[in-house]
């Protein structure tokens, strides 16, 4: 006969160590069927991307499709006012172009991203391979019609970068100047410091990509989108894209655009490679 304890309402059974392990059993396979979930191991990772744009403009001039788009899919962005920009007019280095840079990325990290990616334009896709080649923890650079080629204006600089290396050498770095700068294959001055004019335009300095995008460990998946009606296109995929580090999912696209329509063109491209790379991770 089993054992029995008495109550109120008459005797209970006393349950043995058999019966508690049917019933642990039993709460298992109920939470197999989602009656009682199990908790969660790890959240859904949340990609925060910083967005940069190209020189001489404004943030989201040429970039607000690109914005809305990586916005509407859920991802956290931030868009920086860059050095380069049109009100700011190169009032910062290059190298101090990335530590700001840095700080976008450490405002969505601290917002909850778990991932982050750089997105960049013209001048801005530049910087994204200098960030990307000199800090870790990068996800995804994309780069829109990159551009600001300081080796290829070699010859054509020559004269200016004499001029700044000359101020440099005599304590004048931080006065401004005018000096020759590129925009689009098109030569125009530049007001700025000759310490910040050799930072951009050094031909053996961080702005070169050719050299620069090697120095990407580990390698990163790189979306690279040409304008078929953008000059820089010509230079085409050997120019810098083949000189990164492989990855799996890297891209190279071309697509019918100029360089100052391209971030709109691409912007549906941009957002479902990104979604893409965040939601099939095991593709990499």
């Amino acid at each position: 006969m089993p054992r029995t304890a008495s109550t109120r309402f008459g005797p209970r059974p006393v349950l043995g160590p058999c019966y508690a392990l049917c019933l642990t059993l039993c709460l298992f396979l109920a939470s197999l069927c989602g009656l009682f979930p199990l908790p969660v191991a790890k959240a859904a990772d949340l990609l925060g991307v910083v967005v940069l744009h190209d020189k001489n403009d404004s943030p989201e001039r040429h970039l607000a499709e690109t914005v809305r788009l990586l916005r509407n899919v859920g991802f956290l962005v931030e868009v920086p006012e860059m050095p380069w920009s049109r009100r700011r007019g190169f009032d910062a280095s290059y190298q101090q172009a990335l530590v700001e840079i840095g700080i976008s990325v450490g405002e969505l990290r601290a917002n909850g991203a778990t991932q982050v990616a750089i997105v960049g334009h013209g001048l801005g896709a530049n910087a994204a391979i200098g960030y990307a080649a000199t800090r870790p923890g990068v996800f995804a650079l994309v780069c829109l019609a990159p551009s600001h080629d300081p080796e290829r204006y070699r010859d054509v600089f020559m004269a200016d970068l004499r001029k700044a290396q000359q101020m440099m050498l005599t304590g004048r770095g931080s006065e401004r100047s005018a000096f020759m700068d590129m925009r689009h294959g098109k030569d125009y001055d530049l007001s700025t410091t000759a310490e910040i004019y050799l930072s951009y335009s050094d031909p053996d300095g961080l702005a070169v990509m050719p050299r620069t995008v090697e120095a990407i460990k580990p390698p990163v998946p790189l979306l690279w989108v040409a304008g078929t009606n953008d000059p820089l296109s010509r230079l085409g995929r050997s120019y810098v894209f083949s000189k990164a580090p492989e990855h799996p999912r890297s891209r190279y696209e071309e697509i019918l655009a100029t360089h100052a329509t391209l971030p709109a063109e691409s912007a549906h491209m941009v957002a479902v490679w990104l979604k893409d790379l965040l939601v099939n991770p095991a593709r990499n």
